[in-house]
């Protein structure tokens, strides 16, 4: 069963400069070897020697982190699509922690997923208290200095209040 699989601009050069291929496989590892076989020296961009997806690359599911699924074995089925987002070099990634403060009408919105979707960040939940009324995060956000702040912007424009973690109360 052929899976879409969206490819990012630094690896188009390995799939002939097409932003769409179709490749076949059960779960997500089974796509990435097809993608091998098909584009020479993909998967090593995807993956470290031992299979996992690299710590700076994002793989999708569908729009759905596979992180949070079962990573590399997640099974694929048949109209899924697949995204590969890998973070773009340029420095030594940083690490800073923040308290948000989601307000009630924001709440059910996906927001740490776009953050990390949209803003080149890896986002670790430290602690969250999550109830109808108000969301509380503690929350870690890698990646370069200008992403970060960025993702902060997003989602103070939306309406979530972004407290710097001064004290590493939260390990």
């Amino acid at each position: 069963m052929p899976i879409k699989v969206r490819i990012p601009t630094p690896l188009r050069t390995l799939t002939g400069g097409k932003t769409e291929v179709e490749s076949n496989g059960s779960n997500i590892i089974e796509i990435i070897n097809d993608l091998e076989k098909n584009f020479s020296g993909i998967k090593e961009r995807i993956c470290e020697q031992n299979d996992q997806v690299r710590r700076f690359v994002n793989v999708y599911l569908n729009d759905e982190d596979i992180r949070f699924i079962d990573n590399i074995n997640s099974k694929v089925k048949d109209g899924d699509t697949i995204s590969i987002i890998p973070a773009i070099a340029g420095g030594a990634p940083e690490k800073k922690k923040f308290y948000l403060n989601y307000p009630q009408e924001v709440i059910k919105e996906p927001l740490i997923y776009l953050v990390g979707k949209n803003y080149n960040v890896i986002t670790n939940i430290r602690s969250a208290s999550i109830s109808n009324d108000i969301g509380i995060i503690a929350i870690e956000l890698e990646g370069e200095s200008k992403d970060i702040e960025k993702a902060v912007k997003f989602l103070e424009s939306k309406g979530v209040t972004v407290e710097p973690i001064v004290l590493d109360v939260v390990e």
